[in-house]
């Protein structure tokens, strides 16, 4: 019986054999009729010897098994619960964007070349009209009584060079004669040429085709030269104008591919740099790019307000992890990596960060398998448990 009962008790775990125990004399101080004190005294007794041997023998196996089993009787760890990302290897951009504006070189205010009165505004705001229409007319009856009479007066200049000319090759007359009469016929030839100039300046017309976009005067209204008939725009030569910081010098070429979106219109397109310019602007310490805009008649509207999205650096084998993963203590930053069963802590060197994701540079070699959620819960040989 005593051999029975110890091959059951080395069968159960120790924590359960003290209560084994006391629920067996229980059951057997439950199974036997009642008697005298001393009896229970004796059962008493012996139960406490039976006690001790168990105990003394407990003793005994726990250190047997521990010496085979180090992991035996040790409390279990729970492990934390995290999901994890890989540390990837693939082409990382990083980009900057900035405001531009839509332009076009063939967006003039269209001025008057002589002072007088206007007779005639043949445009209205609006308007298309074409290369050479006359736009304005300015009064010139003056200009023309003068073109008139020099007219008259290169005429009888021109009969009386031609006499000189017939009797200067029949060796008749002074050279200095038919010299001034030739003078005279050429002086007032350009005296002509030039009234005709002025007069031509009396029509003020289109210098490219286009669309007048305003007005501002009026028939019969006194012009002085250089002041404005008419905003004329054409759409045959836009583009994209923007300042970009002296810090990106040398960051962009002509050529490089951007994104543009017009935010007033909520649409987008891709498009390529077609000037970079040389001079740094002394007042912003800036310096102008200009961009291709495509003949879409939504986009062709100067001053549009537009942002423009440029790539500054690009890798084509970076390492590249979500911003979000990233910690920091006092030795910089840092992120936890899953080795087997455990977190180990590893510090990392961060490049560029674009689009929540950010360019490891040093500290990891790519492939790795990274902490991600659970991520603020874990420390470095925290045992964890993947759940993808």
């Amino acid at each position: 019986m005593t051999y029975r009962t110890s091959k059951l008790y080395r069968d159960m775990k120790p924590q359960n054999i003290i209560t084994f125990l006391l629920i067996a004399l229980i059951a057997v101080s439950c199974g036997q009729s009642p008697e005298g004190v001393e009896g229970k005294k004796a059962r008493l007794a012996e139960a406490k010897a039976e006690i001790k041997a168990l105990e003394t023998e407990m003793e005994t196996l726990t250190a047997e098994i521990s010496a085979e089993d180090p992991d035996f009787n040790k409390p279990t760890e729970t492990a934390t619960l995290i999901t994890t990302v890989p540390a990837a290897k693939t082409n990382f951009e990083h980009k900057i964007q900035i405001r531009g504006n839509v332009d076009s070189r063939t967006n003039v205010n269209v001025s008057a070349e002589m002072s007088g009165i206007l007779t005639a505004v043949n445009v209205t705001e609006g308007q298309y009209i074409k290369e050479g229409d006359v736009m304005a007319i300015i009064d010139s009856d003056n200009l023309q009584k003068s073109i008139a009479e020099l007219e008259t007066q290169l005429d009888f200049a021109t009969t009386i060079f031609e006499k000189r000319d017939r009797l200067w090759k029949k060796n008749i007359g002074t050279e200095i004669d038919f010299l001034q009469a030739k003078n005279n016929k050429e002086a007032l030839e350009n005296q002509l040429a030039t009234l005709n100039t002025q007069l031509d300046k009396a029509e003020i017309k289109a210098p490219f085709s286009g669309t007048v976009e305003q007005v501002p005067v009026k028939r019969g209204q006194l012009v002085q030269p250089g002041a404005p008939i008419a905003l004329l725009v054409s759409s045959a030569d836009m583009y994209i104008s923007a300042e970009v910081s002296e810090s990106f010098v040398g960051k962009f070429k002509r050529g490089d591919n951007v994104t543009v979106e017009i935010p007033s219109l909520d649409k987008s397109f891709e498009s390529s740099i077609i000037s970079v310019g040389r001079v740094i602007n002394p007042a912003s310490r800036t310096f102008t790019i200009e961009v291709r805009l495509p003949r879409v008649d939504d986009y062709l509207k100067t001053n549009l307000v537009t942002r423009i999205s440029l790539t500054d650096y690009e890798s084509e084998d970076a390492i590249v992890i979500p911003s979000r993963i990233i910690q920091e203590d006092l030795k910089g930053n840092f992120v936890y990596l899953v080795n087997g069963k455990k977190a180990s802590k590893v510090h990392v060197k961060l490049g560029y960060s674009y689009d929540n994701h950010t360019e490891v540079v040093q500290g990891l070699a790519g492939g790795e398998t990274v902490v991600d959620k659970g991520n603020r819960t874990v420390a470095d040989g925290t045992t964890v448990s993947i759940q993808n």
